[in-house]
């Protein structure tokens, strides 16, 4: 489960070492979003090599709660908190902030318009190619478009306002989303996750069941999560799973509308990630991630010794 759950996907972001002007431009939309109050309907879809993933999702963002229904099952969503549809509540106790990472650069605010509605555009570039577009309403803060691309330029993901009603109204007549119980995930300094992959760095690391755990990882704009479970465990989830090489090793690849998922053994580990990033990031990653299929120093010495 992520921290963020939330249609922008740069929601979780703070701004580096970038031009003060543009900087400030891009905090002011980020935080108007957040605060914002709207409803309506969104289109959320990710394309990859064949693969086309999409979903239609009803939105209701009041203060800095949002609500989100899909085929009628509703989950409140909150900055660390989640209470999902079917009844479990998960809460952060508290998370590590990640600077948006050196790589990218905020280009200008510009004038736009969507679905009839006065706009603001800003584009994230990353070695001088766009990464990432945003589009916001002037008049309610609401993220109407969120674009993100590929390292050649190729847009593969989308996220769209398909209508923006300026009044929400379910999200304040739902108490047992407010009453539910919560499972608390505390971060936990005694971990061996890798501090950082192709960009990326450790945010923060949190115990999981069945002595799991769960690695934030973070480049300030994308980010995902690192599940490691001892052993082999198969997950009905991957059933029907592409088989996918990254530099000639293989791993299994589900395409949903918001992430990517991917799974993998190594040295007697079970490993999920679970993220938003652009497809070449990705491959970066599991580049710097334990490998599949390799065996640990005390495998191989047994084999050595006793073939």
């Amino acid at each position: 489960m992520r921290r963020w759950l939330v249609p922008v996907v740069a929601a979780c972001a703070t701004l580096g070492s970038m031009a003060p002007a543009l900087a400030d431009d891009f905090d002011d939309l980020m935080d108007s979003a957040g605060e914002a109050d709207y409803a309506g309907r969104q289109i959320v879809v990710t394309f990859l090599d064949s693969q086309t993933a999409l979903e239609i999702v009803e939105i209701e963002h009041a203060g800095s709660m949002m609500m989100v229904s899909i085929d009628g099952v509703e989950s409140m969503i909150g900055a660390g908190r989640l209470s999902a549809g079917d009844g479990d509540g998960l809460t952060v106790s508290s998370w590590t902030s990640m600077q948006m990472a050196d790589r990218y650069e905020v280009g200008t605010r510009t004038a736009s318009r969507r679905l009839g509605r006065e706009a603001s555009s800003i584009e994230i570039l990353e070695d001088g190619r766009r990464r990432m577009r945003l589009v916001f309403d002037d008049t309610t803060g609401a993220p109407l478009v969120t674009e993100a691309y590929d390292g050649n330029g190729k847009l593969f993901r989308l996220s769209a306002m398909l209508e923006v009603d300026e009044i929400p109204h379910r999200i304040y007549s739902s108490p047992r989303h407010y009453s539910q119980e919560f499972e608390v995930l505390v971060p936990t300094a005694r971990h061996s996750m890798p501090a950082g992959a192709a960009g990326y760095r450790l945010a923060d690391v949190y115990d999981g069941p069945d002595d799991g755990m769960q690695g934030f990882f973070s480049d300030g704009l994308f980010s995902f999560s690192l599940f490691a479970v001892d052993g082999t465990a198969e997950f009905d989830r991957f059933v029907d799973a592409t088989v996918v090489e990254v530099q000639g090793l293989k791993y299994r690849r589900l395409v949903s509308p918001g992430e990517i998922w991917v799974t993998w053994e190594s040295a007697g580990t079970t490993y999920v990630l679970v993220g938003d990033l652009p497809p070449d990031h990705l491959d970066a990653v599991l580049d710097e991630l334990p490998k599949p299929g390799r065996r640990n120093l005390f495998s191989r010495l047994w084999s050595g010794l006793f073939g």
